[in-house]
């Protein structure tokens, strides 16, 4: 025992010939983690870990490890590696013997580099130690990869690879080159490349011309072989992503016997790009597809509400596909629903409440009883899903969200952001249905709250009447107000939601009324007719067949999947849809098994000019479809100003002088920047009125890296210019930089942030984009361009 507890860890790292795997048992934490992605094995190893006195000296440098020490070894036997992990192992419990000796034996994955092998120990009366060591996986000849993080169809790049000579030999060297189908070396546009030089000691840089031809997940492999002996190989993927869709048309209806879309497929479309989406169903599954895909693929912001609607639409899915066995293979939604959590958890604050995005330092009250309603909603969707278990009302994160509710509910007035008592008794009421939902059901509060009812706005109104229907104490009351908005409820529109403070206002749209008085009508059983008319206004709410924001989709999709548990007698009908004269394709519909047919044809196989899409039914039933045509045209695209202007500046690091600016329109010729070099990338945003929640998103070209400058390895010498103060949240993404801003006054704010140019080549470069989260209608976007990063000499 030690005068403070603790004691040290003696670390030794052996090699070991045989590749088996023990079972690990369970009091040491150990961890491994490499600095370098992309490097190579060493095979097993074992660890040997013991408590020792810290007067123990130091384990002195790092031991290497090569898994390529016969210098003999032959070119058949080089082991292409494909295994790259920043962390190679870590297991939180390992039960040290008598002796206090412990030891792991794992894999290491293919990262040639040095490891840091750390380990905390403790024991049962509380004393504790920390220990870590240093290993190294070496090879005499080694290769690593020169790539973009990303590109683009009709990016042109120079792919490289590094190759670092450490046998003391010189001779001949020989690299070859292997592409996936959706690569191609320019060189005879072929997949493969040889290149035969001379080799030189250290390190050395070879560069391949690569053209992007399609749109795929991209595959590079590269072998180095000195003197037909020594080598080493790499494969890693190469993400090729999709160019942005500029325009769309959405067409949707119903039909119970035939419907003609015309369609015009103009010769200047990019055809790799875009094409027609066609859903036909004899349910309402259309309906739901275009806004379940625009929240669920939008990861632009992780916030509160945008991860909220997340989940419950990736619960209504799974309601959906138990109902009519629709596995919904496209969206997967247990996989989005363990997304939309984890990112939940990373906002939940220490009173329980939610925070709206990472740097708010306190809840929001509104919002976390709206997260509040979609872990509920998805505790029932997801009942044996493991990964889902912190969703169930007796997790640690529910209760801890239940007392925040309880907390606001017993004094709304904690928040200073709701002064006024209608704004109070608004919370109230949200607070009272989140706690119905998770299972805390009560009608305190609730004469208070009604007292007030006539000061409510409509959809305030609308979800105190279905609450109050749930108590039978109560049914007058919500009797009366049911009739009270029978009389009014087409009466709806942004210029009457006047009660709530400004940074709230984005939970009131005219969608979201329509949606919570379909729900309420549902709940009082109305007639199928007026059902069906309230369905129809929600639906004539869409805008490009989707309710526009993140927030809008989630309560219409719920609506709908209230609606559509009302089901009429069972269909029987046959759809089929033909372009051009030409089936695409049909479907039996007879009940409700498999209700759903989804045709997707790339724009290269579609017929240019203008055709009929027909859409026939054949039988007894209503056939639900959506036709979605997207496409973009070639070249540049230019800017757009719809109420919000962005513009865009590139000049060097610590320099003044502009190299480009790029506003609604851009120049034909690329803009060329040395390789190597920092660059200030700025952004301005001119709004001439005072708007609300606003997103900044900049693309990146493949050629550029931004740079996160709040890293300790990011040289100070380069500093960005100054942003504006309002403009509260940014992050860097390895293809674009996301900024946003709760509130912005009419005015000029500028956003900058740095970029390294690394890889060699010509690129696409998308425009600048700003827009309203809860209004997106209203934007901004810069004209894209042509970007050229041209090898320093």
């Amino acid at each position: 025992c030690f005068s403070d507890n603790r004691f040290d860890i003696l670390l030794e790292s052996i090699p070991i010939s045989d590749r088996s795997s023990y079972p690990l048992s369970q009091l040491i934490t150990a961890g491994t983690r490499g600095g370098n992605l992309f490097s190579a094995s060493a095979g097993d190893i074992e660890l040997k870990t013991a408590a020792m006195p810290e007067s123990l000296p130091s384990t002195g440098a790092p031991s290497v490890l090569s898994d390529q020490s016969n210098a003999e070894i032959e070119a058949a036997k080089i082991n292409i590696r494909k295994d790259f992990r920043p962390l190679a192992y870590y297991n939180g419990s390992v039960i040290t013997d008598r002796k206090g000796e412990a030891k792991v034996n794992f894999k290491l994955p293919d990262n040639l580099t040095t490891w840091r092998v750390i380990a905390v120990a403790t024991t049962e009366d509380m004393r504790f130690g920390d220990g870590n060591s240093t290993f190294v996986t070496a090879k005499p000849l080694l290769s690593n990869p020169l790539l973009p993080q990303f590109v683009r169809p009709g990016d042109l790049f120079q792919a490289g690879v590094s190759v670092s000579n450490n046998t003391g030999k010189q001779g001949n060297l020989e690299i070859k080159g292997s592409l996936s189908e959706h690569l191609q070396f320019t060189e005879k546009s072929q997949n493969t490349t040889i290149l035969k030089t001379k080799a030189e000691s250290g390190t050395r840089a070879y560069r391949f011309p690569v053209l992007v031809a399609s749109i795929g997940e991209g595959k590079v492999q590269f072998v180095a072989q000195l003197n037909k002996r020594q080598g080493d190989g790499w494969k890693v993927p190469l993400v090729v992503q999709s160019p942005v869709v500029t325009e769309q048309v959405v067409e949707t209806g119903t039909t119970d016997k035939q419907v003609e879309i015309p369609l015009n497929v103009n010769n200047q479309v990019v055809p790799e790009v875009g094409g027609l989406q066609i859903s036909l169903a004899s349910t309402l599954i259309p309906e739901m597809t275009a806004p379940a895909q625009q929240v669920l693929e939008d990861d632009t912001l992780p916030f509160l509400e945008p991860a909220a609607s997340q989940l419950v639409i990736a619960a209504n899915l799974q309601i959906l596909s138990q109902k009519y066995a629709q596995t919904f293979a496209e969206f997967n939604p247990t996989r989005q629903a363990v997304i939309a959590l984890n990112q939940l958890q990373k906002l939940q604050q220490a009173d329980g409440g939610f925070a709206f995005w990472s740097g708010q330092k306190r809840s929001a009250p509104l919002a976390s009883a709206y997260a509040a309603q979609a872990i509920a909603q998805a505790s029932t969707a997801f009942t044996e899903v493991e990964e889902l278990a912190a969703l169930q009302t007796n997790s640690e994160m529910v209760s801890r969200l239940q007392s925040y509710l309880q907390k606001i509910l017993a004094n709304p007035k904690q928040n200073s952001l709701c002064p006024e008592q209608r704004c109070q008794h608004r919370v109230q009421l949200s607070a009272l249905m989140a706690l119905a939902e998770i299972g805390e059901k009560r009608d305190d509060f609730l004469k208070e709250i009604y007292q007030h009812h006539n000061q409510f706005e409509q959809l305030t109104q609308i979800k105190l009447a279905r609450y109050l229907s749930d108590f039978p104490g109560w049914q007058q009351q919500a009797q009366e107000l049911f009739n009270q908005l029978q009389e009014t409820i087409y009466e709806t529109g942004r210029s009457a939601q006047v009660n709530l403070p400004r940074d709230w206002r984005w939970l009131n749209s005219p969608s979201v009324t329509q949606a919570q008085a379909l729900r309420l009508f549902i709940t009082q059983n109305s007639k199928p007719e007026i059902l069906d008319k309230l369905l129809q206004g929600l639906l004539d709410l869409r805008r490009k067949g989707t309710w526009q924001t993140s927030y809008n989709n989630a309560e219409a999709l719920t609506a709908l999947v209230e609606y559509s548990q009302l089901q009429p007698t069972p269909p029987n009908f046959t759809a089929t849809a033909k372009l051009a004269g030409k089936t695409l394709g049909s479907a039996q519909f007879e009940g409700y098994r498999n209700p759903s047919l989804e045709l997707k044809i790339p724009m290269n196989q579609l017929p240019t000019g203008s055709q009929n899409l027909n859409l026939e039914t054949a039988g007894q039933g209503r056939l639900h479809y959506l036709v979605a045509y997207r496409y973009r045209l070639q070249g540049n695209q230019p800017g757009r100003f719809n109420g919000l202007r962005i513009t865009r500046s590139i000049r060097q690091a610590n320099q003044e002088e502009v190299e480009r600016r790029i506003g609604l329109y851009s120049a034909d010729e690329p803009l060329r920047l040395k390789s190597g070099k920092v660059f200030d990338i700025g952004l301005e945003i001119i709004s001439d009125h005072p708007v609300e929640h606003v997103v900044i998103s900049d693309p990146l070209p493949a050629g550029l890296e931004a740079i996160d400058a709040s890293f300790q390895t990011s040289t100070p010498y380069f500093q960005a210019q100054a942003d504006s103060w309002e403009i509260g949240y940014e992050k860097i993404y390895r293809d674009r930089l996301v900024a946003y801003s709760d509130r912005l006054q009419a005015g000029v704010y500028s956003l900058h942030y740095l970029v390294r140019s690394v890889t060699p080549g010509k690129f696409e470069w998308p425009g600048a984009e700003v827009y309203l989260q809860y209004a997106p209608e209203e934007f901004g976007r810069s004209a894209s361009s042509q970007l050229e990063v041209v090898e320093k000499n």
